[in-house]
């Protein structure tokens, strides 16, 4: 008698830890769908299930991030995860700060599955189409392209000072990382922020 209650608690961790799990729930309810011949709603708990790998793919990325870049430090509730729905893929973002300078931050992106990749193939080869002041350049061992400009920063004065904001664009095979960063020293600064990215870990976690 003991050795069978043993059994029916073990099935019933076993039925409530697996039904806290929405993806094997949606999985399982698919599988029912089908069985029923309900090709339609078999297909949406699919879809269902994609959604929750997606979420937990952005999440997985965004644990990628580091929370402090060359003394920038991650923004509290700076950061994000976006399914980006009948577009397929998702972006992640996270914002970084640098304590000591108030001009000086940082934003990173990741668009997974990127409607942009082959735009940016053809920017890669030829950055002027990109515009004045796009070329470029090396991030490790990622060819990217770089955008810089001087801007109008006035912070909590009415006294402006010019900074430089700089778009970095690194495309990997089907993802397209993105940095804006404002108020560093100069490019060799920014690059080696960029630099700070583990993108074979982010290859990884994205499937490429």
């Amino acid at each position: 008698m003991k050795n069978i209650i043993i059994s029916i608690s073990l099935i019933l961790i076993y039925f409530k830890s697996y039904s806290q799990d929405p993806v094997q729930n949606f999985l399982k309810e698919a599988s029912d769908f089908y069985g029923q011949k309900n090709y339609k709603q078999a297909q949406m708990s699919l879809q269902d299930a994609i959604n929750e790998l997606n979420k937990l793919m952005s999440e997985q990325v965004g644990n990628l991030l580091p929370t402090e870049i060359n003394g920038l430090k991650e923004v509290a509730g700076g950061s994000s995860n976006t399914a980006l729905g009948a577009m397929g893929g998702n972006q992640i973002s996270k914002q970084y700060k640098n304590p000591a300078l108030e001009e000086n931050e940082a934003e990173i992106q990741i668009l997974t599955n990127s409607p942009m990749m082959s735009a940016m193939n053809m920017y890669l080869s030829n950055p002027a189409l990109m515009g004045e002041g796009a070329k470029s350049v090396r991030v490790g061992s990622q060819r990217a392209i770089l955008k810089t400009e001087m801007t109008d920063y006035y912070g909590n004065s009415d006294v402006s000072k010019k900074i430089r904001s700089t778009q970095i664009q690194i495309p990997l095979s089907q993802t397209l990382i993105t940095i804006q960063a404002k108020g560093f020293a100069n490019e060799q600064a920014e690059l080696a922020f960029a630099a700070k990215l583990d993108f074979v870990k982010i290859k990884q976690a994205v499937g490429e």
